[in-house]
This record gives structure tokens, sequence and C-alpha cells, in this order.
């Protein structure tokens, strides 16, 4: 029988392999277009244009060029009508600028980042922590009865990095309480850095020599990151904090709580030079039964209320986290529960952000564009707003503006935009150093530590980094990420910021660190890493016992085993260059080395923080 072949039978395979691709390329270009198959257009968005109605798509596979800037003249609502509503509370904080201004202001406008990703953002400001509290627990309780759109309270709110660990703590003890832990907080990632705005201000004695701070009052909210940046560098220092708001020790620094929680509020009341009675205590920590009246004579606080500090009083910055750079992330907080079930808003809500961001850390333009929105978000009124667009953008740069005064020159103001680089490298996202949770870890141990007015007796325990941060919202992030600024240490120019002794046990005559020392080892890494850009000096000293020349050359190798435990901690995010190492064997003694406590207390490692 003779054999038939088939028409497709007797195609060629080139042939047969372009009519088999030929509906495959149209079923994928159908899906595409009609965003059939989830996730297929996740690698581009929509480029930011001055309100011309065009759809252009972000290149979010680009180098990071400038983006067209909105017209703030221009800005009209966008259609939001099919969205659910996010609505986000903030404090007067640049930190935030990288949300507004992809949001276009207070509420989304249109062909802004945020309408670009199909966001609906609504943004309160208000700068007290106790309303912040209250809002966030409005939101969880009707979110909890089952109203998935509820109009009541906030999603979230962006706090500072340090002062986290206290707000999530306190917040969670209630809500896994009431509402089950599934609904505690959580941090999502960060848009922004305080460089400099966030500070301490007081006597220039203060600054001239930082012992002179035993004894000082300071106004601050108790618990936060202001209050917190002083704690810090307090411990670099060795000075005792007073943790009882009530009490006066001339040997410690003691706070104030700033009226309804309000940094602004701290800086009045030493503008006002009020003065509150407080109850004395003794150099052992007793209350001895007198009251004082003392006058407030520092506060920790931001801008404005640094400037306005500088304008109406002579105090000066003593610390700012222009030297603490990594304490102070402007970070996203918010409710587990919806975050999880809300998972593409919040892959958005950053993928917008960090766009915004990007563009404002690298094009004056844009800067200037979220100077100009600054005022009507921070203000009811504008036109009638303590600080004006120029204002923002003299003071809002990343270290402030240089403002003279009296013969001192007093940075002012200074905020750093996080994008999607530095994200990934605060968080040790692509492996490294993590620092965000040497700050979590850090200011949590103060809490435990200090107990600041009794906040450890109302709570169980403290909510661990682990359980307070979700970085799955930014991994799914798929934008240009821009750059992360490179720390040069040979530019450090010396000036002292903190010089202690830390006591660090190594084995009998040897440079091995004993497992004793691990705790006060990791105190001391977190501590370079919230001082990222501090270059540091390690010098080792020894007691008497031994020959002095042996002695001289231990010494040099304990510091030497200081700094290679600390490069090794870091996964080698440390430079070599960052540190000096110095042996001063037995000849800088700080106690008697007649007796055991005098000789144990002249062991030691001297560490120097200088920028």
């Amino acid at each position: 029988m003779e054999n038939k072949t088939s028409l497709w039978g007797g195609l060629r395979w080139p042939i047969k392999a372009i009519i088999i691709a030929i509906p495959i390329m149209a079923a994928v270009w159908v899906a595409n277009e009609f965003n059939l198959i989830p996730g297929l257009k996740s690698s581009s968005s929509k480029e930011v244009t001055k309100s011309s109605g065009s759809n252009d798509a972000i290149n979010s596979e680009g180098t990071g060029d400038k983006l067209a800037v909105p017209d703030i003249n221009d800005l009209e609502l966008a259609d939001v009508k099919d969205r659910t509503e996010i609505r986000l509370m903030n404090w007067v904080w640049f930190g935030n600028a990288g949300i507004f201004s992809a949001n276009g202001g207070l509420k989304t406008m249109k062909n802004t980042p945020m309408d670009q990703y199909k966001m609906n953002l609504k943004m309160i400001t208000n700068n007290s922590v106790m309303d912040m509290k209250r809002e966030q627990l409005a939101f969880i309780a009707d979110y909890a009865k089952g109203n998935k759109e509820t109009k009541t309270g906030v999603h979230f709110v962006t706090l500072m990095g340090d002062g986290a660990p206290a707000y999530i703590t306190a917040m969670n003890e209630q809500i896994e309480k009431a509402y089950g832990k599934e609904y505690n907080l959580k941090i999502a990632g960060i848009v922004g850095f305080s460089m400099g705005e966030d500070c301490a201000m007081g006597p220039q004695k203060w600054k001239e020599n930082p012992q002179n701070l035993k004894g000082a009052i300071i106004s601050a909210v108790i618990g936060d990151g202001d209050w917190a940046l002083v704690v810090r560098y307090a411990a670099d220092n060795n000075i005792k904090v007073n943790p009882d708001p009530d009490s006066y020790d001339a040997g410690a620094i003691n706070f104030i709580p700033a009226p309804d929680d309000d940094f602004m509020k701290a800086a009045e009341e030493v503008i006002a030079g009020r003065t509150v009675k407080l109850k004395e205590k003794d150099a052992s920590g007793k209350l001895t039964g007198k009251v004082l009246d003392k006058k407030i004579e520092g506060c920790a606080t931001w801008f404005p209320g640094d400037k306005q500090v500088v304008d109406k009083t002579d105090l000066v910055k003593f610390v700012s986290t222009k030297q603490y750079p990594n304490q102070m992330a402007t970070v996203v907080v918010g409710c587990d529960k919806w975050m999880k079930e809300h998972n593409k808003e919040l892959v958005n809500f950053f993928s917008a952000a960090l766009t915004a961001t990007n563009q404002i850390k690298t094009n004056d333009e844009w800067f200037k564009y979220a100077c100009d929105l600054a005022p009507k978000v921070f203000c009811a009124d504008p036109s009638n707003c303590s600080e004006s667009s120029d204002a923002w953008y003299k003071f809002a740069k990343a270290g402030g503006f240089d403002y003279s005064k009296n013969g001192n020159t007093i940075s002012i103001g200074g905020t750093q935009m996080a994008n999607l680089s530095d994200n990934k490298k605060y968080f040790g996202i692509k492996g490294g150093n993590n620092y965000y949770k040497s700050v979590y870890d850090y200011f949590s141990s103060v809490l435990k530590d200090l107990n600041p007015a009794g906040f450890m007796d109302n709570v169980k325990s403290l909510t661990s980094y682990e359980d307070a941060v979700d970085l799955s919202y930014l991994q799914q992030v798929n934008i240009e990420g821009g750059s992360t600024a490179k720390v040069d240490y040979s530019e450090n120019k010396g000036e002292v910021i903190a010089k202690r002794n830390y006591k660090i046990e190594f084995e009998t005559g040897s440079d091995r660190i004993t497992p004793a020392s691990e705790a006060e080892m990791k105190k001391i890494f977190d501590g370079l890493n919230i001082a990222e850009r501090a270059k540091v000096t390690l010098v080792g000293h020894t007691d008497n016992i031994g020959n002095p020349e042996s002695n001289q050359d231990l010494s040099f190798r304990r510091a030497k085993a200081v700094k290679q435990w600390l490069i090794k901690r870091s996964n080698n995010s440390f430079p070599s260059e960052r540190f000096t190492t110095d042996g001063k064997g037995q000849d800088a003694p700080v106690a008697d080395n007649t007796t055991p406590a005098g000789r144990a207390q002249n062991r030691r490692v001297e560490i120097t923080l200088s920028e």
C-alpha cells in the first residue's frame, strides 16, 4: 500500500516552529496587554509627568536618570473611587518627603507616582505620639471587628527608627491582649534618615565638654528618638542617665517629659525657661527628702524646633544625627494582618515612595518640588506657615545649613532620603551588615536597662527585632534602586564625638577575647553601626603586672583583636581604614595598681569616636 504524507508531515521543521510560535506569541501579547497574567508587568512602572495626562511609563530598569517633575501649581486630585483608601499619620518631619512627594501632597494627585501605582493615600500631620497610638489602635479595633474598609483611625504611622522599640512594644502589648498577635505592628521599610536635624540643644559648655552634662535638665519626649540620641551620646561618654523624670540626680542627665509628647513643645519649654520641682537624689541614687526648683536647661527636638531655639536663645547643638546617621531612619509602621492581606498595596506604596526618594536624593528640581509641598503637608494654612518652602529648601538638605549666631556656627536641619538601595543596605537584605538590627537591639537594651519613666513596669517583654520587622514587601519592589553613598574616612577631621573606657575581658596574658565579653562587644558593635561615619581609635591598656615591654605589646595586640572582632562581626562592612589601633601598656593607669580592683580598672580598651 502507498504511504500518503500529510501536509503537516511534509513541512520542514523551521516552518513548523514558526507556525507553532505565532499563536503562542499572540497569546502572550494578549495576556500582557490586558494584564491577564498576575505579575507579568511587575517590572515596569509609569513615568511621572507635569500633570499633562500622559501615561508614559517609569523606566524601572533604567539608570536612575531624572524623571519629569510634577508641576505643583497644576496638580489635580486623582480618580481614586475604586481604590482602597490608606491613611498615614506623620510628624512635621522632612523624612516623610518621599511619601508626600510621591503622593503630590496630603491626598493622591493625578499622574504622581502614587497615582500611577494605583494608590489612594491620605496623609495626616500630627506631632503627638499619643495621638498616633490612639489612631492606630482605633484602626485595629475596627479592623478586628471585620470592617475591611474601615474609615476609622490610620493604617500607618512613620516614626524615628530608634524610638520604634518603645512604640511597638507598648502598642503590641495592648494589641495582642485585645485582638491577638496577628494584629501586632511591624516595620515594613524606611523612606529617609535624619541627617543632623534631630538633636539635643543646651549651653555651649555641654558642647565643649560632655562631662558638663552631669546634672543637666533636658526636656524631651521620653522613650522617643531624640531622647534616645542623648542616651546614646551619654553612653559613649560614660555619663549616667536618670530614668526617673520626677527626681534630680546631680551626677546624671535628667529628663523632663515634653507636654503632650510633642517635640516642638520640648523646644518651647527651654525657650520659656520653665522651672520644675524635682525630688533630690544623693550620690547613691537614694531620695534625700528635699524638693528642688530646677530650670530646664536644654531640649531634645528637631527642625523647626532647633531653629526656634537658636533664634530665641543662646543655646547650641551639642549632638545631632549628623554624628549618629544610622540611628534615626524614617520607619513605616503598620498592622501585620492588614499588610499581609494587602501585599500588592504595600509593594506599590514602597515602589512609588522609593521612586520619589531616589529622585529627591539625586535631583535638585525634585528636592525643590518636595520643599514646595512641605508647607501644604505640614501646615493647616500653608499661607500662614512658620516655615516656608524656601526655609525647607535651605534647612532640609543632608547635614543642614550652617547658621551663625554670637560667634557660633550651628547647623540647623538636615535630612537624607532613603532609596531602595539604602533600604537594602540598612536592613542587610543582600547579606552583610544589618544596620537597623543594631539600632533596634541597642535601644531595646536601653529600655530594659534604664526603664525610663517605669516603661518596663507596664510591659511583659520587649518586642524583638525579628517580631518587629517584615522585609517581604521591600523584597518584592522592582524599581531603579539608586545608589548608596560610601563613607570616606580619609576626610575625617579628628573632631572627637565621644571617648570612654570599656571593660573587655581577655584570657590571661593573651589577646583572646573571652565569651564573657560577648555582650559588651555587641554593644560596642551596635554603637559603631549607629555612628557609621565616625572613625574609631582603639587603645589598649594593661595593669602593671609583668614586664613593661611585654605589656606594651600585649595592649597593642588586644586593641588589634577588638578591631578584628568588630570587622568580622560586620561581615567585613567595616573597612580596616576606619580604625586606628595603639597600645599604652601600663603607662596610663586610671586607678591604683596596688589593689585587685584598681588593676581590673586599668585593664581596659579606650574607644574614641571622631568625625
